[in-house]
């Protein structure tokens, strides 16, 4: 009988010295005289993984598995190789089965930890990655991936942070050339509201990789926040987004803020609805300079947006789309037309339907006092509200019990978080299911916010939509502000209507609301004995 042997030796010698077209020929010929020969199927799979051809690899090694089930090595082949082509459910299965078997293997652990991270599996990442970062400290990767499970886990609060920042800062100290160690100091540090800091980090990321362009992105927000406003937005360009847009594979070049007062200009609506709210205000800008501007947004958006100051060159939505010579993202406007922190147009540029504010003026005239709107969650049917934004009912409540407020419910009823118990509802005045139930988002909204005296929202569309309206506003913020709100500010370069009341520390409303609660019974008073309350932020 012929054995394989006579094969399989000299095809492993040819693997191992990269001559891989003879070993897979050796593996095929060992494997005809022995198809069973299951080591040699994973081997064959190995090689046809090098020439890229990853669906044969993985059906050698799923069979070389078959054949043997607890052969450990194939199974880590398996494991990369499916990693390798985006498999991640797939790779986990066998991982979990060799972490249960091979509780002390470092390099099984961090790779189960890192399939779980990128499944956003973040809670259950961490567990494996610190039990590979105990039994390995020394591997950079470890660290690293341990770090962002801690980061990007929703319910990470202190502790979870500061252990975030350990390994990043190890990882630094293993790999002081690592450029992705740096920007994970750089992204703790940002999401502990560390801003000089996290610059810092993002510097020695790009004195080491220039062309990183996350480090640049995070730099650019970091920059921001510490009042650098043009230097903030060059880069802020560096940001994700602009990855879509420069390989979205269309011809038409980025505009590059030069007037073309004889050329249409398309503008691109980008980030979420708060976003677009937020940067439609440059639009006119752009059409001042241009000969036509196109707006392409979502069309529930359509109607507000159109709302901005129109010389008669701007169009929305346009069913037929002219030739377009250049284009461009709301959010690289300020950079394009050359804002500076004390010129970005920032007077009410959006308005609200007359009819409609008539409509709702008559539909709340019973109600008395000092007319407060409040949004205290985000999040909608399909997405979930995020609780390092969100205020948990408990600090909203007591603003019900300040003698003289009427509280107006501006949410729509589409998410847990905005439901109440029956004693809650009570508390506030509800607008109703045809509250904003048409095709068109917010126009409701912003004709209420014409009947009321002041709102109370949380950083979100319904924020923007009165900022930009001009309607007097407050903004409960956590100690980690967005980048728009700058550091330590009670006033927003952006909407003059607007006063912030940021958390004294980080995950703690106590304090703000508390605040909030104080100006609200002050301002209550006041209308009460006819005077004009005080709801604008200081100067």
């Amino acid at each position: 009988m012929i054995q394989p042997q006579p094969f399989l030796i000299p095809a492993v010698q040819a693997h191992q010295t990269d001559r891989l077209d003879e070993a897979r020929q050796l593996y095929r010929k060992a494997l005809a005289v022995d198809p069973a020969q299951y080591d040699g199927l994973q081997l064959l799979g190995l090689v046809e993984k090098r020439f890229a051809r990853t669906g044969e690899a993985v059906a050698l090694m799923r069979r070389s598995l078959r054949l043997a089930p607890g052969f450990t090595a194939v199974r880590q082949n398996l494991c990369r190789t499916l990693q390798g082509i985006g498999d991640h459910a797939g790779s986990l299965v066998l991982l979990r089965q060799l972490a249960a078997e091979l509780p002390d293997d470092a390099e099984t652990l961090y790779q189960l930890g890192g399939t779980l991270l990128r499944q956003e599996r973040r809670q259950e990442a961490a567990g494996p990655l610190r039990r590979a970062a105990m039994l390995r400290p020394d591997h950079l990767e470890t660290r690293i991936a341990l770090s962002e499970a801690l980061l990007l886990d929703p319910a990470s609060q202190g502790a979870e942070f500061e252990e975030s920042l350990r390994n990043a800062r190890a990882s630094v100290m293993l790999g002081p050339g690592n450029p992705v160690a740096h920007l994970q100091i750089a992204l703790v540090q940002e999401e502990m509201a560390h801003a000089t800091e996290s610059l810092a980090a993002c510097r020695r990321a790009l004195r080491v990789q220039p062309t990183m362009t996350d480090a640049r992105h995070i730099a650019g927000i970091n920059r921001l926040r510490l009042g650098d406003f043009v230097g903030g937005m060059a880069d802020f360009e560096a940001r994700k987004n602009n990855v879509w847009f420069q390989a979205d594979g269309s011809p038409i070049p980025i505009w590059d803020g030069r007037p073309l007062p004889d050329d249409t200009v398309a503008l691109a609506a980008e980030g979420g609805w708060g976003d677009m709210i937020h940067f439609v205000r440059f639009v006119p800008q752009v059409a001042r300079i241009c000969g036509e501007v196109v707006v392409v947004c979502p069309p529930r958006l359509q109607r507000l947006l159109s709302t901005v100051p129109n010389p008669g060159n701007i169009r929305f939505n346009p069913e037929r789309m002219p030739a377009i010579r250049a284009r461009s993202m709301f959010l690289s406007l300020p950079h394009l037309l050359g804002s500076t922190a004390d010129a970005v147009p920032n007077r009410p540029y959006l308005s609200a339907d007359p009819e409609r504010v008539r409509l709702w003026t008559d539909r709340l005239a019973g109600l008395g006092g000092l007319r407060v709107g409040l949004c205290w969650s985000n999040g909608d049917a399909t997405r979930d509200a995020d609780p390092k934004r969100s205020v948990p009912f408990e600090f909203v409540r007591p603003l019900a019990a300040i003698p003289g407020v009427t509280l107006v419910d501006l949410h729509k009823q589409d998410n847990a978080a905005k439901r109440l118990a029956d004693a809650d509802e009570a508390l506030l005045h509800r607008l109703g299911p045809d509250f904003d139930a048409g095709p068109d988002a917010f126009l409701d909204t912003a004709a209420v916010m014409k009947t009321l005296d002041l709102v109370i929202a949380i950083d979100s569309s319904v924020l923007h939509v009165a900022g930009a309206l001009g309607v007097p506003s407050w903004l409960p913020a956590p100690y980690r502000m967005d980048w728009r709100w700058m550091n330590d500010a009670e006033k927003s370069i952006w909407y003059p209507s607007l006063r912030i009341y940021r958390q004294d520390r980080q995950w703690d409303w106590s304090g703000s609301m508390a605040r909030i609660a104080r100006d609200l019974a002050r301002a209550a008073e006041a209308k009460a004995a006819g005077l004009a309350p005080d709801l604008l932020p200081a100067g």
